[in-house]
C-alpha cells in the first residue's frame, strides 16, 4: 500500500509535467489561452513538487503510521498558526476600515473557499504561506502608524499565540498560570537574540547549496513532525518561528514592508515624486523575492544538474540554449502568421 501510494504521486507529478509540455507546445505554436503561461508555470511548479516528495519516499525509510499521524496533525497545526496571523491583518484592515478582497492560505491547488462580506477566503493544499488582499488605494491613504500596525498585527497575534500555548503547556505540567507565564517569557527573552545571532552568522554556502532543494527540504519538514508531539508545544514554537522569521527586514516579508512604509514615507516628506516612490517600493519588493526564494530556485537547479552529472554552469548554458530556441521558434511562427499578405 505505501509504495502504492508512491507510486501514484509519482504519476501525478509525470501527468502534470506532460500536461504543461502540451500546454508550452500550444503556447509556442501560438495555440495557447489568455492564462496559459501561469498554467503552465504552477503545473510545472507542481510536478516538480510531487516528484521530489515521491524520491524523497522512495530514498527514505517508510514512514509509520505515527509519523503520518503525526505530520498530518502538524499540517493542521501550521494551516491555524498561518490563518492565525493572516488574521491579526485582517482585523487591522477591518479596524481601519480597509475592504479586503482576498484572505488566502496555503499554496497549490486548492482545498476550498468562500465569500463572507465581500471577501473571499481561500485554502490551498500546502501550508506554507498566506497573504490579505487590502484594497491598495484604501490603505496608501492611512497614517503611517496605521500602516505599519497592520503590517505588523500578523507578528503581534503570533507572538501572542506563543504565549497561549507554552502557558497552557506549563499549566498542564502542574505550574501556577503566573509562574508558567514568567517562565515563557523568559524564554521568549532568550529566543529573540538567539534566532538574529543565527540569522547574522548564516554563511552564503549554508544557504545556497544543492543540499537544500526541494526533496532534502520536503525531509526538513517531516523530521518537523516530532514538534506535533505536544500540541501546545508545536503550537507555541511554530508561532515564534513564524513572528521571528516575518521581522526580517526583507521587503516581502511584514517586518519588510514596515520598513518600506516608513522609507517611502520619508522620501515623500523631502519632495520626491511620487511615482519615483512607488517605483523605488515595488522594485524593492521585487528584489525582496528574489532574496527570499532565489536561494530555493538555485538550490533545485544545481541539484538537478548534479542529478545528470553536469556542471552547474554547462546545465545553466544548455538551459539557456533550449530556452533561447523555444523563444526563436515562437517568434518565427508568430511572424508567419502575421506577415503581411502582397498586395
Amino acid at each position: 500500500m505505501y509504495y502504492f501510494i508512491i507510486c501514484a504521486i509519482a504519476l501525478v507529478s509525470i501527468v502534470m509535467l506532460l500536461i504543461s509540455t502540451i500546454l508550452m507546445i500550444k503556447e509556442i505554436i501560438g495555440k495557447g489561452g489568455e492564462k496559459n503561461v501561469g498554467r503552465i508555470m504552477k503545473l510545472a511548479l507542481y510536478a516538480m513538487f510531487t516528484g521530489a516528495l515521491s524520491s524523497y519516499l522512495v530514498n527514505s525509510p517508510p514512514l509509520s503510521m505515527e509519523t503520518i499521524f503525526l505530520l498530518l496533525k502538524l499540517i493542521f497545526i501550521v494551516f491555524l498558526i498561518i490563518t492565525l496571523h493572516e488574521m491579526g491583518h485582517f482585523l487591522a484592515a477591518k479596524a481601519f476600515k480597509v475592504p479586503v478582497s482576498v484572505f488566502s492560505v496555503g499554496v497549490g491547488p486548492k482545498l476550498f473557499s468562500f465569500n463572507w462580506k465581500n471577501t473571499t477566503f481561500l485554502y490551498k493544499m500546502i501550508p506554507l504561506m498566506g497573504y490579505v488582499k487590502p484594497n491598495t488605494a484604501v490603505e496608501e491613504k492611512l497614517p503611517l502608524l496605521f500602516q505599519c500596525i497592520f503590517y505588523l498585527a500578523g507578528i503581534f497575534v503570533n507572538i501572542v499565540c506563543f504565549f497561549i500555548g507554552l502557558t497552557i503547556y506549563f499549566v498542564q505540567q502542574g505550574q501556577s498560570i503566573i509562574g508558567s507565564f514568567e517562565i515563557v517569557y523568559y524564554k521568549f527573552i532568550e529566543v529573540i537574540p538567539k534566532f538574529f545571532s543565527i540569522i547574522v552568522n548564516l554563511k552564503f554556502s549554508d544557504v545556497v547549496t544543492p543540499e537544500h532543494d526541494i526533496e532534502n527540504s520536503i525531509g526538513v519538514y517531516i523530521s518537523m513532525a516530532d514538534l506535533a508531539q505536544e500540541f501546545w508545544i508545536g503550537f507555541a514554537v511554530i508561532n515564534i518561528m513564524l513572528a521571528l522569521l516575518n521581522m526580517l527586514p526583507i521587503p516581502v516579508l511584514d517586518g519588510g514592508r514596515v520598513v518600506l512604509v516608513v522609507l517611502t514615507s520619508i522620501l515623500g516628506i523631502i519632495g520626491i515624486p511620487k511615482k519615483y516612490i512607488k517605483g523605488t517600493f515595488y522594485s524593492l519588493l521585487l528584489f525582496g523575492a528574489i532574496l527570499l526564494y532565489g536561494p530555493m530556485i538555485i538550490n533545485n537547479i544545481w541539484s538537478n544538474s548534479r542529478q545528470i552529472g553536469m556542471a552547474l554552469p554547462e546545465y545553466l548554458l544548455w538551459t539557456g540554449i533550449i530556452v533561447t530556441g523555444l523563444i526563436n521558434i515562437q517568434i518565427f511562427l508568430e511572424n508567419r502568421r502575421n506577415k503581411a499578405k502582397p498586395v
